[in-house]
């Protein structure tokens, strides 16, 4: 291969032929790696040249990450004060002020191309999709700001139905409509927080049966027993046939059951295709406020990969009234599951920040994350500045 560019000489819109010397996860010692049509087409140790030692990288190379979890249409909205549950979250959002939708493009523009320069290739936004008389549909702006950064990201939108929506058969045809068109690529809402919950969940499940879409529903977000919901949604999922194509998002309430009841969910996940989104930084933030003794309320990360679930990390809500801060970073996420969630393991926290990818390979497509640090912890820790590349293509730089 050619001689490799060095991270620090790439600039936005470079396609480099290789890139090197890097740390790569799994590998041992400085690699280098070559990209072709934007692939990766080998990933090898770099040699001594004329005597002369390979100076140590600068730069560690992982697979970019892929954000499974957003609300864009709120994002940078602000908060009159921090939440104390998430049903005050809730109540201050549905005020007129939760939502302004002169900025949301601008907003969400934003959100994305941070997103971008801290690493991330990919995104799922959740759009929330309530009833006429509450609010206009969203899908328009999200749409726009999709089409608009196709070059850097690629954007799933999520039909986010909420405050009853899923019950009500004209709303219910408008999202059959809207699921139809392509305008979302998938359905989902927060049945736990619907009058009707398990009505709700059917409804999500038949739309997704009847227009194609994949399911990503916000469930079992309490740390009550009473509202366990999980159950019931997995019945549905097997009943459909819906194996592999639903998420389950946040699932804080694994963290209150007993670990047998919580295990053998699990287990059930794992044999229908369940993906677990798990949110650490607003489940850490919405729950247990002002409780002596606060239970963590993140999804048990370990024991569902034990049992064999997928399980990826989100960024969630960013400076809203669910979430006071606005920071977008992967992998501030991958600090928090560390931290609070105990994710020791490099090639699991890796996994849960890019779809599965636990390092780089051959044969993929070079959708790169450099970042400026030697291993993952120094990484994780100080979030420094780092490089994007989708397909081999340099799209996003971003500073710490």
């Amino acid at each position: 291969m050619e001689l490799p560019i060095h991270p620090r000489r790439l600039a936005e819109g470079d396609r480099p032929a290789g890139v090197g010397p890097v740390g790569v996860p799994g590998y041992s010692g400085p690699q280098a790696i070559s990209i072709d049509r934007g692939l990766i087409a080998e990933i090898k140790p770099i040699a001594d040249r004329l005597g002369r030692p390979v100076p140590e990288p600068s730069h560690l190379a992982m697979p970019s990450f892929a954000e499974p979890h957003l609300h864009p249409d709120r994002a940078y909205v602000g908060s009159p004060r921090p939440p104390r549950s998430l049903e005050d979250a809730i109540e201050v959002g549905a005020r007129p002020e939760g939502y302004i939708p002169g900025t949301a493009a601008e907003r969400a523009r934003r959100l994305f191309s941070t997103l971008s320069a801290s690493g991330a290739t990919r995104a799922r936004g959740h759009v929330g999709c309530h009833p006429e008389h509450i609010a206009a549909p969203r899908w328009q702006v999200m749409g726009e700001v999709r089409d608009q950064l196709k070059e850097v990201m690629d954007i799933e939108l999520v039909a986010f139905a909420v405050a009853d929506t899923l019950t009500d058969r004209e709303e219910t045809s408008r999202l059959h409509r809207d699921l139809s068109m392509g305008r979302y690529q998938l359905i989902g809402g927060s049945p736990n927080h619907d009058s009707r919950p398990s009505e709700s969940i059917i409804s999500m499940m038949e739309l997704a049966v009847r227009t194609g879409v994949e399911v990503d529903v916000h469930i079992d977000e309490t740390l009550d027993p009473a509202r366990l919901l999980m159950d019931f949604a997995l019945d549905e999922v097997e009943r459909r046939r819906l194996e592999g194509r639903v998420s389950f998002s946040h699932c804080c309430l694994l963290s209150a059951l007993p670990e047998q009841q919580t295990r053998a969910i699990a287990r059930r996940m794992a044999g229908l295709g369940i993906t677990v989104n798990c949110q650490p930084r607003t489940n850490l933030i919405l729950h247990e406020y002002r409780v002596h003794s606060p239970r963590r309320a993140l999804a048990p990360i370990n024991l569902l990969i034990d049992e064999g679930v997928h399980v990826r990390l989100g960024v969630d809500n960013v400076d809203d009234t669910f979430c006071p801060f606005p920071t977008a970073d992967p992998l501030e996420m991958g600090y928090l599951a560390r931290l609070a969630g105990h994710l020791y393991d490099d090639a699991r926290l890796i996994s849960a920040l890019t779809d599965g990818r636990p390092t780089l390979r051959s044969g993929e497509k070079a959708d790169l994350t450099l970042v400026e640090a030697k291993t993952l912890n120094e990484a994780l820790s100080l979030r420094p500045g780092r490089i994007t590349m989708r397909e081999g293509v340099v799209v996003a730089l971003g500073s710490n």
